[in-house]
């Protein structure tokens, strides 16, 4: 018995989760989203350097797309604009949620976690998205990159994002799709559970990881159990 009530006292207190491809599949629309806006701007994306930049925030991007395209027109306001225009347009019509998304969420709140989302996307788009799926009311803090100093792979969005929920990295759980977000939540210090895209699973970046997954609906309540 007294074993048991000590796993039941071990669990994060927290759990962060990123958005875009991880809660709600908007990646392929981002994807077309970019290669339209910087088309229009005067540069041709291809797979691979979309690739490069998933899970970036947009200054990260617009860093390697000025050095990709010298002479495009990239304003960072009024690509910005374009980009989540064309998204949300394309989310708040057709946008579902990732398999097993709303299950882990509602495993994380039934376990007592406070639950946050550390995105790269801006504070307008976090709001939309999460109003899509319906589960806006279960997060106690929403943190864009925008608002911090640096963005991902930096840890600031993460860092944030615990002390918004009054908690410490240690005592948080972080869920993520990307390489550059793993890196950021595991520079935060924080454990972190990886649910990487098909196309990226064997990718030897995401063994730091401390739980690997190919989808949410894999995910079980003992993986809330600190480490």
């Amino acid at each position: 018995m007294t074993g048991e009530r000590a796993q039941k006292r071990a669990l994060y207190k927290g759990a962060i989760f990123d958005l875009d491809g991880l809660l709600i599949d908007s990646e392929p629309i981002w994807r077309w989203a970019q290669v339209q806006t910087l088309k229009e701007a005067g540069g041709v994306l291809t797979n691979s350097m979309q690739l490069e930049t998933t899970g970036l925030g947009l200054d990260a991007a617009l860093k390697l797309w000025k050095i990709w395209f010298p002479g495009a027109a990239l304003e960072k306001a009024g690509i910005q604009k374009k980009l989540e225009d064309l998204a949300l347009g394309r989310i708040l019509q057709d946008g579902k949620a990732q398999p097993g998304a709303e299950q882990t969420l509602e495993i994380c709140r039934d376990a007592g976690c406070l639950l946050a989302v550390a995105s790269s996307s801006s504070p307008r788009f976090i709001h939309a998205v999460l109003n899509r799926l319906g589960v806006e009311p279960l997060f106690r803090a929403l943190v864009s990159s925008q608002e911090v100093e640096q963005g991902k792979p930096h840890p600031a969005v993460y860092l944030a994002a615990a002390h918004q929920l009054g908690l410490s990295p240690a005592e948080c759980l972080a869920f993520e799709d990307s390489l550059h977000g793993l890196r950021s939540a595991k520079a935060a210090g924080m454990a972190c559970i990886a649910v990487p895209a098909e196309h990226d699973r064997l990718h030897p970046g995401f063994a730091i990881s401390d739980t690997l997954l190919t989808s949410l609906e894999d995910f079980l309540p003992r993986m809330l159990a600190t480490r």
